[in-house]
């Protein structure tokens, strides 16, 4: 039974060892991110189920690092001595694997590399919170379409709950990279205006209209949260239940939200 979605930035300036003195520009993201992994630990979860969309890709394969641990340092951010370390799940990946078969989706090893940002930063915050479970991330091929992303959301659900075991989703993505001038991929007027729109998508459950209706926007406004919200969608269905907004700012010109999508009674 899947027991909690989360949608976690991954700039890794909100780990305070890694923001220093501009810690205080983004505390409510820093709040949010630890609210939304001890809600996730908390859960009743034992394994969880993470996207990225910084993981190496395949040209029409999803991605996914094997291996008997997921790992990594935070060194290229001037942190080297932060370090992220969770077992895998091959049981997982075995099981999605195949039921993305079923789907006409193939799945592609990520060999000798360790964790990306997208997945370092929320799992930080996740092994924080105290979460020491079984961890499977995955990545997005460079095509595909919204459809495959759906259907690869749907085909990770039904590998998920063949497991029997009680699990979570971590949804990683951030929003505009271009809502300011000296924003990482420059200045575009219109990149607020997708930001906007992405929260109010988040807070009334519409996530899977982003990708539909908003190509050009999501194109000028250098976001990489759409696809793993395409997945997300196709993993929870109609199931919102728990929702809650929980923080969203830009302070660095690249958008920030977090959000709790779904979480089961308890």
């Amino acid at each position: 039974m899947l027991r909690s979605t989360v949608l976690m930035c991954h700039a890794p300036i909100v780990i305070p060892a890694i923001a220093r003195g501009e810690a205080s520009r983004c505390e409510a993201t820093t709040a949010a991110m630890a609210q939304a992994a001890a809600r996730l630990a908390a859960s009743g979860a034992r394994r969880v189920a993470l996207l990225t969309p910084h993981a190496p890709r395949h040209g029409q394969a999803f991605g996914f690092y094997g291996g008997p641990t997921v790992s990594g340092n935070f060194g290229r951010f001037g942190a080297r001595g932060l370090r992220v370390e969770f077992p895998g799940d091959p049981e997982a990946l075995a099981a999605v694997s195949q039921a993305a078969a079923r789907r006409g989706l193939e799945l592609h090893p990520v060999h000798g590399r360790d964790l990306d940002h997208g997945a370092l930063v929320p799992l930080w915050f996740l092994q924080e919170a105290g979460w020491r479970g079984p961890v499977a991330v995955y990545g997005f091929p460079w095509h595909g379409g919204d459809s495959g992303r759906v259907a690869f959301g749907e085909a990770l659900a039904s590998g998920m709950e063949r497991l029997g075991s009680p699990w979570a989703l971590l949804a990683s993505g951030d929003c505009s990279h271009r809502l300011t001038p000296g924003a990482p991929a420059g200045f575009d007027p219109l990149a607020a205006q997708f930001d906007r729109r992405l929260v109010e998508a988040v807070q009334e459950g519409r996530e899977s209209d982003l990708g539909r209706d908003q190509a050009e926007l999501r194109e000028l406004a250098a976001e990489d949260v759409v696809e793993t919200l395409e997945v997300t969608s196709g993993v929870l269905g109609e199931d919102r239940a728990g929702r809650e907004f929980l923080s969203y700012e830009g302070p660095f010109g690249v958008g920030y939200c977090v959000a709790v999508l779904q979480e089961a009674p308890p």
